[in-house]
């Protein structure tokens, strides 16, 4: 084991002789930030769930797009980029070893279109999606695949009908849900798994009817944890008001308040051989990461979804990745990826590349689909391409990129956070890692006041309908203000005719607020050594955990916490 001082933050962290096989499997050398800082600037470049307005660099006409207004990038709507009507080799230069290879990338991403959105697959009736692919009839939904007829979605995978969710897989008519997998009606609910009809429950496996409910196991007509007969259950949900939006404030309430007297795992994850992290399952050898499924042999990443293997330092990998080191949203079989973000489509042995599809033995480029043997969107020859490559690293070496808070990036760093068309509070690390301006500015990073569009409200969210069987069908053409940030959103028809549907209130909040509610039971990526809290034993175990030593849940072990589960 190696022990390096960060180049960043200038703390201590060490390198393991796995990560050494890793390093040397890869060819890369040893990173030079620790592994919280590589993060951090890995989640700078990627923008999870915000939609902009900018003109298309072709036509001038207004788009939604991933990417603000003020970002230094050129984009096309994304049937365009797609297409054959323009060339990415015709942005191409020649590489000059008389400025840092850094600079030169950074020149081409300003001036090579990039697509308006990031989508892969067919996006029918999808329009104000991000960071997803595959969708049919999705509306604001983030960060998901294989998605139909929902909304308000982030991190969804194989969803039918659901809303108003964070983190969820194969469920169909669920709302208000956070980890929730293979579940149908499930509804206001936390961690369960393989759940129909569950309401207001938390850390659920394979049950049924149950409503307020925690650590249950195959059970099936519980109320607050209380058993009871089907007609007595029956009985006891009548008479909630389920359709009335203050019967539903009160329970949330009661529900909240019930959770915190029962025990939680040290981490949420299930199905795990060897793996340390937060929201891992179905994962082998698995490693500091968070929110990975069906993966193998990875450390440091965050996201992973539909198989992946053999990678490190990765955010977003999904549909059957191996071999990615230091990337950002690459997916769809790709291979031997290093140190690039937004490439998919089966591209291979790409280095610092960027928005490459189903391209291979690429390095500097931007944009390129179904190309090779390219150096800064430039054509050679195989063997000039190899033999340009191998002076490259080496100049990369010699003539150091110096950040503007002079740190250096040498071959084998991630591309520098002043680089990316996000500022801070655009992208995915201020969800994660919340700064406020001035913090971010001192870590070096770019800020950007937001520029949102304001609309002139039509109701307040109080004059709303308690009860969804007094909401007409006029509702859906009103511009509502929310209740916690006074700002204007809609309720739009499928959404309404859902909340009928199930018999649920109209919510009271614009999606941004309930995602934001939502996101508050998502613990950070960071791991702290822990104890035990089991005082009925005065368990012995301890842990890696990412409930912070200050929150107020009471962390059990897995042997102490499968004992309390019913």
């Amino acid at each position: 084991m190696e022990t390096k001082a960060c180049q960043n933050c200038k703390r201590d962290f060490n390198i393991e002789q796995a990560d050494f096989n890793f390093y040397q499997m890869m060819k890369v050398p040893t990173p030079t930030w620790c592994p919280d800082c590589r993060m951090v600037r890995r989640l700078s470049f990627r923008n999870e769930r915000n939609l902009f307005r900018r003109k298309d660099a072709l036509t001038s006409d207004d788009l939604f797009s991933g990417f603000p207004a003020e970002a230094n990038v050129k984009t096309y709507e994304n049937n365009y980029w797609h297409g054959d009507k323009w060339d990415p080799l015709d942005y191409g230069v020649d590489y000059d070893f008389s400025k840092p290879f850094f600079q030169q990338f950074y020149d081409l991403l300003s001036v090579v279109p990039l697509p308006a959105k990031s989508s892969a697959g067919f996006m029918i009736n999808s329009d104000y999606c991000n960071e997803a692919g595959r969708l049919r009839n999705a509306y604001l939904c983030f960060d998901s695949d294989f998605v139909e007829n929902s909304a308000y979605l982030v991190k969804a995978t194989n969803i039918k009908e659901c809303f108003d969710s964070h983190e969820i897989l194969e469920d169909e008519l669920c709302y208000e849900d956070v980890m929730v997998y293979k579940s149908y009606k499930t509804f206001y609910s936390l961690d369960c798994e393989s759940c129909v009809d569950v309401w207001f429950s938390k850390g659920l496996r394979g049950c049924t009817n149950c409503f307020g409910c925690v650590n249950l196991r195959g059970k099936s007509h519980y109320f607050f944890n209380e058993p009871l007969s089907k007609e007595e259950y029956e009985k006891r949900i009548s008479e909630l008001d389920l359709s009335s939006y203050e019967s539903i404030t009160k329970i949330r309430n009661a529900v909240l308040e019930f959770w915190q007297k029962f025990p939680v795992k040290y981490y949420h994850g299930i199905r795990n051989h060897n793996c340390t992290g937060e929201r891992i399952s179905d994962c082998k050898n698995v490693l500091d990461s968070v929110s990975v499924q069906d993966a193998e042999n990875m450390r440091y990443i965050q996201i992973s979804v539909l198989k992946a293997a053999n990678s490190y330092d990765c955010v977003q990998l999904f549909m059957g990745v191996e071999n990615a080191y230091e990337c950002v949203t690459c997916g769809e079989g790709s291979y031997n990826l290093k140190y690039c973000f937004n490439c998919w489509a089966e591209s291979r042995d790409l280095e610092y590349c960027a928005y490459c599809i189903g391209s291979s033995d690429c390095f500097g480029c931007v944009g390129l689909s179904k190309k090779q043997y390219c150096v800064l969107n430039k054509q050679y020859t195989k063997e000039e391409y190899f033999s340009l490559v191998e002076k490259i690293k080496k100049h990369i070496d010699e003539m150091l990129y110096i950040d503007s808070l002079g740190r250096e990036y040498k071959y084998g760093e991630f591309f520098p956070s002043e680089f990316s068309p996000l500022a801070y509070n655009e992208s995915f690390a201020q969800d994660y890692i919340p700064l406020n301006k001035e913090q971010a500015k001192e870590k070096g990073f770019l800020w950007r006041e937001p520029n949102a569009r304001e609309f002139q409200t039509t109701m307040q969210h109080t004059d709303l309908p308690d009860s969804i069987r007094d909401v007409s069908e006029d509702i859906t053409k009103e511009v509502i203000a929310c209740e916690t940030c006074k700002r204007a959103y809609r309720i739009i028809s499928s959404e309404l005719q859902f909340y009928k549907r199930i018999g649920l209130p109209l919510p009271h909040k614009c999606h941004n607020c309930r995602f934001l509610d939502r996101f508050k039971f998502i613990n950070p990526p960071k791991l702290w050594h822990r104890k035990c809290m089991n005082t009925k034993i005065s368990c012995p175990n301890e842990f890696e955990t990412s409930y912070a030593p200050e929150s107020t849940e009471i962390v059990y072990c897995e042997s102490c916490y499968q004992k309390e589960v019913y």
